[in-house]
């Protein structure tokens, strides 16, 4: 086969792993309200840090909100966003190994593995893979720049990759920082090598004006207090300690290709001059590495879900492959069928799932002393515009159309303050989110004692009119338990039901203004809310 065979073999091999979710009807997904609730509040317009706190930059949530805006406010508009950031990922980590000048054959087998390992994983937007994605992006402008020697246009690469190394940062710190450094590492190798020092500076210097930029407006908005940098009230996540028994107890498979790829370095290269020399085969290198190794210090800092980690493979085995004589093999057809044949045994997991569940072939999982055993059934809904394509407990969808029986639940101006995972209510129900309050309400990640004390404060003046509160016993605390402390003093209990995630041992409960309730539910003969 020819490599331009391969080249063409590249998209249409990736093509059905990106539109499958398109075809099935996804589960609603642990945390999946984040996305939702950040794409939906830009959408109607609401500023970030103005009117809703958050420890993170925004960038996660751009291209929901334009898709929430083109395609309208549901979860398939989610689904079509994230068709479009695995897009750029392909296309991102395809471009990077092209302009590193590896084997077209090598390429597409690395794509198949992207697509086994981590496209496949991913149906939904979420930070932890949107970052990488972003990082990549920022990689393959960087990489390009380095392909020609005008300086007009390795200045636009140079600005372009400095442009999404700062959405890498503003999607998620730790990535963000990461890629920078690597980007400042090969951009300093390759000004050792051609004795060039501007291109250090033009990156350098559009990352920090850029960066600048995108701060200065919100800065008045308490962006200082609430963007984690590691000051109080937040905390580092970074612990060497923690770090090194990541390191040491777990990530077998990280170092395992580390392990091979420094083996197939010892026995490629003759000395150390030999390999800095050879440009494209040590910013592979470079660049495997240091992405295996942030797989492992993310697996850190942030541990759920798994499966955004994973983007590791590919690279372990992209830089593994590239050392294989391919150019001495007579025929390449034979060598590439038998690596397909690999690839596919070896990166099994993901695509496997979905063949048991078509042909029904399950076996008998042991059941841990934690576990809770799934029993409600989960189904999907025509009554709610915004879950068309998901599945929900049948309990769940009980407790929202319960919700939506109470006759003052589409009063103009109502008040709801949703510290649950059902969001999506503010568009069903047509109330706006709260504004001055935090994105989310998760404690010392996304609110902390200050909005814990002013919620409080609201609470017990009457402020809210209906508040959904979420118990999740699984985790030490998630929502603020103090806040359901103070509205089972204030407000009247209303309902509760299964909250939407897997493992079910969590609760939504309803709570309604005293005021509220004496004016709209029917009483009892003793004056209390039946």
């Amino acid at each position: 086969m020819q490599d331009k065979h391969f080249r063409y073999l590249d998209l249409v091999i990736c093509v059905p792993f990106i539109i499958i979710p398109l075809f099935i009807s996804l589960p609603y997904r642990v945390n999946i309200f984040l996305s939702w609730e950040g794409a939906y509040r830009l959408s109607i317009g609401q500023v970030p840090y103005e009117d809703f706190g958050l420890p993170m930059g925004i960038c996660y949530w751009l291209i929901p909100a334009l898709f929430f805006k083109l395609f309208g406010p549901t979860f398939l508009s989610l689904v079509k966003a994230q068709i479009l950031i695995n897009l750029m990922s392909i296309l991102s980590l395809r471009g990077i190994l092209y302009n590193l000048k590896v084997k077209p054959y090598t390429i597409t087998l690395s794509l198949l593995v992207f697509c086994l390992t981590y496209v496949l994983y991913n149906f939904w937007p979420w930070y932890n893979h949107s970052v990488v994605v972003y990082e990549l992006v920022s990689l393959f402008f960087l990489t390009k720049s380095f392909t020609t020697d005008r300086l007009r246009s390795k200045t636009i690469w140079l600005i372009l990759a400095a442009l999404f190394s700062s959405v890498t940062f503003f999607t998620k710190q730790d990535v963000g920082a990461i890629g920078i450094l690597l980007s400042l590492f090969l951009l300093g190798y390759r000004a050792l090598l051609d004795k060039e020092r501007l291109p250090v500076i033009t990156y350098l210097g559009a990352v920090a004006a850029i960066s600048i930029i995108s701060v200065l407006p919100f800065l008045k908005y308490g962006f200082l207090y609430w963007f984690n940098y590691g000051q109080p009230p937040h905390s580092s996540r970074l612990d060497i300690v923690l770090l090194l028994n990541t390191f040491l107890e777990e990530s077998i498979v990280e170092k395992t290709y580390i392990a091979l790829i420094l083996v197939l370095l010892f026995v490629s290269f003759r000395s150390i001059r030999e390999f800095i020399e050879d440009r494209n085969q040590f910013m592979l290198t470079a660049i495997s590495v240091c992405m295996i190794a942030q797989a492992i210090v993310t697996k850190m800092t942030s541990p759920l879900p798994t499966d955004h980690m994973t983007y590791y493979h590919v690279f372990g085995f992209a830089c593994i492959v590239n050392f294989f004589p391919w150019q001495r093999w007579n025929s390449f057809a034979k060598p590439a069928f038998a690596m397909l044949v690999l690839v596919m045994l070896i990166y099994s997991a993901g695509y496997w799932k979905y063949v048991s569940d078509i042909l029904h072939i399950h076996t008998k999982k042991p059941v841990t002393a934690k576990a809770v055993p799934k029993t409600s059934v989960w189904k999907g809904t025509a009554s709610y515009p915004t879950l068309k394509h998901v599945t929900l407990p049948a309990s769940t969808i009980a407790g929202i159309d319960s919700l939506a029986r109470l006759p003052f639940i589409h009063k103009p101006g109502l008040k709801v303050l949703n510290m649950s995972e059902i969001t999506f209510l503010a568009k069903e129900f047509g109330y706006t989110p709260l504004t001055s309050h935090p994105l989310w309400f998760h404690v010392n990640i996304g609110m902390f004692q200050k909005q814990i004390d002013e919620i409080n404060e609201r609470v017990r003046d009457h402020y809210y009119d209906v508040v959904l509160f979420e118990d999740i016993p699984s985790l030490t605390e998630f929502y603020p338990y103090k806040v359901r402390d103070e509205l089972r003093k204030y407000y009247i209990p209303n309902n509760k039901f299964l909250a939407p995630r897997k493992l079910e041992d969590s609760s939504i409960e309803v709570f309604i203004n005293p005021d509220l309730a004496k004016q709209y539910l029917p009483q009892s003969e003793n004056g209390q809310t039946k």
